[in-house]
């Protein structure tokens, strides 16, 4: 199913894909409403805009990260109502020092929406982690599998594939990408999907990579890339939970564990001195080691 001739190979950025934005604490406070009730409040940029296309049928993803870097909130079928409403169909808050799988998000496979996504510096410096796959669901097997934890609705009727939710897929073993005659964009694709591989998280009309929207410019030769690399692609089947990315030698090393968050920055009373509740964490703050950097 992955080497259908009929499968075409893109990579959505421009649409269709998942807009994140860095939030201040000069940004705005807006409610966020699921279904009538309001289920967070938070700081958002006044440009932060859900992804296109704007159609009904369209996933229209929205992610925020808060302005201590902590969590991302991520949302599904996100409009902007008001300048401080957004409604959405689907929210989720995720720890950003957490896996990302496992404790939901707002994408098809039940984890965060953001993971694997390629960042736009990413296709010139190297891509250092697992990519984000979508299939057409007459590709899709009903029952996902680990890191997946659901499948989308209505795939009692509509899968009708072979590989399942979740599924981890890389690069057939020993392809000398050296010898695909492929662009810098292309070649960091490949290197990723041999290192990292990609998981299938989404249903999409073909075989479907994503990028973040920036990287639109960057897309042209990666597009003419793909089929190259959709004929070598293959399902790794013994990846698991107890053995990411499968048994045996890493082709890369693991990323390095994040630091732990710091302590809240000093809230300061109208005088300008330190709230007295505040004292103990901005002291903690201030004697953290040097260099130290909220992740």
């Amino acid at each position: 199913m992955l080497t259908d001739e009929k499968l075409a190979a893109d990579i959505n950025a421009a649409q269709w894909s998942h807009p994140i934005y860095q939030a201040s604490s000069s940004d705005p406070e807006v409610k966020i409403i699921v279904h009538g009730e309001v289920v967070a409040q938070l700081r958002v940029p006044r440009h932060a805009a859900p992804a296109l296309p704007k159609s009904e049928d369209s996933d229209a993803h929205l992610h925020i990260i808060d302005p201590e870097r902590r969590y991302v909130h991520e949302m599904w079928h996100a409009s902007r109502k008001k300048s401080d409403v957004i409604v959405a169909e689907g929210y989720s808050k995720n720890d950003l020092h957490g896996s990302g799988v496992g404790e939901g998000g707002e994408r098809a496979y039940g984890g965060s929406a953001i993971a694997g996504l390629v960042r736009r510096r990413e296709l010139s410096m190297g891509i250092r982690h697992a990519l984000a796959m979508a299939l057409p669901r007459t590709h899709l097997k009903l029952g996902p599998i680990w890191p997946a934890t659901k499948q989308d609705d209505g795939a009692e009727t509509t899968y009708r594939g072979t590989i399942p939710m979740g599924q981890l897929v890389t690069l057939a073993p020993k392809t000398n990408i050296g010898q695909l005659g492929l662009s810098p964009e292309g070649r960091a694709v490949a290197e990723a999907l041999r290192d990292y591989g990609a998981y299938v998280v989404d249903a999409s009309s073909d075989l479907t990579l994503y990028a973040e929207p920036s990287a639109e410019p960057d897309l042209t030769r990666l597009r003419q890339d793909l089929p190259k690399l959709r004929m070598l692609l293959r399902c790794v089947q013994n990846a698991s939970r107890e053995a990411v990315g499968g048994p045996g030698t890493r082709l890369a090393p693991s990323a390095p564990a994040l630091r732990p968050p710091l302590p809240p920055a000093a809230t300061f009373a109208p005088s300008g001195k330190p709230a007295a509740k505040s004292a103990k964490p901005a002291k903690s703050a201030a004697t953290a080691p040097k260099g130290t950097a909220r992740q």
